[in-house]
């Protein structure tokens, strides 16, 4: 797997090397100087973006894994928390307590304090930790993308319970108004033929399945719009010619998909404060922040058939 992830990133490196990128008109704003961004969460006034490092080993525990912390389009401190991290990934805050997946360890650090206050170690149960997200106060919902397992974490107890297995695991979000948890994976050894799962969190014994007409791909991250939509990060490039990547938004209700074309590496996606959608180009070292105006514009020709850039915000939107 490890030689797998390697082939990857040096193929979709060269790949794109003469990239000619189509850059989406509803793009408002770009933060460089980062270092392979991973994963994004909004904070206040500012955003934590998870950095695997300069060496781009996402599962070697080489210590050169770090927390950026961003306010005004500047990363303000490169390494928020001074704490060893390898290859942190996922990010999800509760509280003041920002949480984060490192390969085999779930650790949790106060904000304000910058102190480490929660360290799960799963160093020989675990391969390699990627997305979390938060059910409630109390549990955490994290997936293992060696190891494909799906993981249910209580942060008070550090009690674990296992809620499935899907092979390549990576992003998850939990849909409290109807008790649905959604997973994207990768594909069988990351070959892009990942899929959108889903199982009810609450009932004993449900299963994950794929949901109705399932996009595949190679999935990264994943974020709920609104009540009936979701939006998936995808690395294949809709035309491998010129590179890039995609998003797909995921109508729950008619099981159809629209696609769109973004920059290459598009990692775990995020929303904002002001419903912006936020999106870590792995492989360019860059956060992109698009509006809110822009984030509701690109799932409304799911509905309307209207073009990304003029549709109108539709009626009856969840915040």
């Amino acid at each position: 797997m490890n030689r797998s992830i390697s082939l990857l990133l040096a193929g979709m490196l060269v790949a794109t090397a003469a990239f000619a990128q189509r850059n989406p008109p509803f793009v408002k704003r770009t933060v460089t100087g980062l270092v392979t961004p991973e994963s994004v969460v909004a904070w206040k006034d500012g955003y934590f973006v998870s950095q695997i490092g300069v060496k781009l080993e996402p599962a070697a525990k080489d210590g050169d894994g770090s927390i950026a912390f961003i306010r005004k389009d500047k990363v303000q401190s490169p390494r928020y928390f001074d704490d060893t991290l390898n290859a942190p990934k996922g990010l999800t805050i509760v509280g003041s307590t920002l949480y984060v997946t490192d390969i085999d360890h779930l650790k949790g650090y106060d904000i304000n304090s910058r102190q480490k206050v929660f360290d799960l170690n799963l160093e020989g149960k675990a391969g390699v930790l990627n997305d979390i997200t938060p059910v409630n106060d109390s549990q955490l919902v994290m997936t293992d993308s060696f190891k494909g397992d799906v993981w249910l974490v209580n942060r008070h107890t550090a009690a674990l319970q296992q809620l499935g297995n899907i092979v390549t695991a990576n992003g998850v979000v939990y849909d409290k108004a109807t008790d649905e948890l959604y997973v994207c994976s990768m594909g069988p050894d990351m070959n892009g033929k990942g899929q959108l799962w889903h199982r009810r969190l609450k009932v004993s014994g449900d299963a994950f399945q794929p949901v109705k007409n399932s996009p595949t791909g190679l999935f990264d991250g994943i974020v709920q719009l609104d009540a009936s939509h979701l939006c998936l990060s995808n690395w294949i490039p809709v035309d491998a010619q010129f590179g890039g990547g995609q998003l797909h938004v995921y109508d729950l209700n008619s099981g159809s998909t629209f696609d769109i074309l973004v920059r290459r590496s598009p990692a775990d996606i995020a929303l904002g404060k002001r419903d912006q959608l936020l999106v870590p180009v792995m492989l360019d070292n860059k956060l992109e922040i698009w509006s809110k105006e822009s984030t509701e514009s690109i799932y409304v020709p799911v509905i309307t058939g209207g073009k990304p850039e003029t549709a109108s915000v539709p009626a009856g939107r969840s915040h």
